[in-house]
């Protein structure tokens, strides 16, 4: 379902959800599917592996994990073992690779609930080989640039460390891409040349050949060589367009929905708000909606930010709250616009991308900041 305007139908449909919560997530799952197509035609065969960490970006870990599973995909990585536990309670068969296990490492949970851990350094490897009496499988994250979790080449060198590579069922390596995003970054190439120099030595090592993985969702569209035989698209899938000032190539997933609780009209020099931050100057008719800054709704976006009605833009007056908004509705007459009517925070008429810009920040933060307690509807 693709919702070009806020409709009376709409908010029949939904009101519900609206009534109990103030504000609504709508996840349009034939966008999911279109973008997990377009995924797979840039994957250039390589095995898609789905991140959906930090709890599917903020939309929830069994919600998204159930539309995937039925697109097909068998296996995911996540952040950290909570969110293994959380997807294996409730699927049994998938296969869950995870980020970042955290300290000490504990292979007793990885082992009962059939986790496979991605290790970050020779600490975690030496850990795993300890506790990892049955030969589990792991992978190995390599640092190539990116200077925040992985093991550098020069431990690779290490002859002492031989010993213990060859202890380990390696499923495969991988990197991280820093600059993807950017396809003229000379960055992208010298990573990718240096997970290959790994991948080489360390087949080497353990005398059999080793699968490597280093696209991101931008990472697709650097190029072929670049899908190796394992691609981890995250973002993609949600529709967070993967190219820097470009057209983006993917259908958008989310949009954000809020009610309105109180309508009325103002006098002119009437002070808004919190901290009287904004007096109005001209009579008008402001309007309060139920979403502030424990929703995510930044309080940055106070006396600047905007929202939609009926495809109209409209401001907001005054400080952004904790759970209202005061908007300006004086571009409709008085009583066109009525208590329980659905304003539009992204969706048709303002992307997540744009929204996130005029937050001074990434599509990334806001559906993580902002799928915290707001309710998901699936269209």
């Amino acid at each position: 379902m693709v919702i070009n305007k806020i409709s009376t139908s709409f908010e029949n449909q939904y009101n519900k959800y609206l009534s109990q919560s103030g504000s609504l997530f709508l996840i349009n799952k034939k966008n999911i599917a279109y973008n997990s197509s377009v995924i797979s035609k840039k994957s250039n065969n390589a095995i898609i592996c789905p991140v959906i960490k930090a709890n599917a970006y903020g939309m929830g870990l069994l919600t998204i994990a159930k539309i995937l599973i039925e697109l097909g995909y068998k296996k995911m990585f996540l952040a950290n073992i909570s969110e293994g536990i959380e997807i294996r309670k409730k699927y049994k068969s998938i296969e869950l690779y995870i980020l970042n296990c955290g300290k000490p490492l504990n292979t007793k949970v990885l082992k009962k609930y059939n986790l496979t851990p991605v290790l970050n350094s020779i600490d975690e490897i030496k850990a795993f080989i300890k506790n990892n009496k049955n030969n589990n499988s792991c992978i190995i994250h390599i640092d190539t640039a990116m200077n925040r979790l992985g093991i550098p080449y020069s431990d690779l060198l290490n002859k002492e460390n031989t010993e213990n590579f060859n202890k380990l069922n390696i499923k495969f390596i991988m990197t991280h891409l820093a600059c993807a995003e950017d396809k003229n970054n000379n960055l992208n190439l010298k990573q990718l040349n240096e997970l290959k120099k790994c991948n080489k030595l360390l087949s080497k090592i353990v005398k059999k050949s080793i699968k490597s993985s280093i696209c991101n969702s931008s990472g697709l569209w650097l190029g072929k060589k670049y899908s190796l035989n394992i691609v981890r698209p995250g973002a993609a899938f949600w529709g967070i367009n993967p190219l820097v000032k470009k057209h983006n190539p993917l259908k958008e997933v989310f949009s954000l929905y809020a009610q309105i609780t109180q309508i009325k009209k103002a006098s002119k020099n009437t002070s808004i708000g919190y901290g009287q931050t904004l007096k109005l100057k001209k009579d008008s008719i402001i309007a309060t909606i139920s979403i502030g800054y424990s929703n995510g709704f930044s309080r940055l976006l106070s006396n600047k930010g905007s929202v939609y009605i009926r495809n109209k833009r409209l401001n907001i007056l005054g400080r952004v709250s904790m759970d209202l908004t005061v908007i300006d509705i004086s571009k409709f007459k008085y009583g066109d616009v009525k208590t329980g009517d659905v304003v539009e925070i992204f969706g048709p008429n303002r992307s997540l991308e744009k929204f996130a810009k005029e937050n001074n920040t990434i599509p990334y933060e806001i559906l993580c900041s902002m799928g915290k307690n707001i309710p998901k509807i699936i269209a």
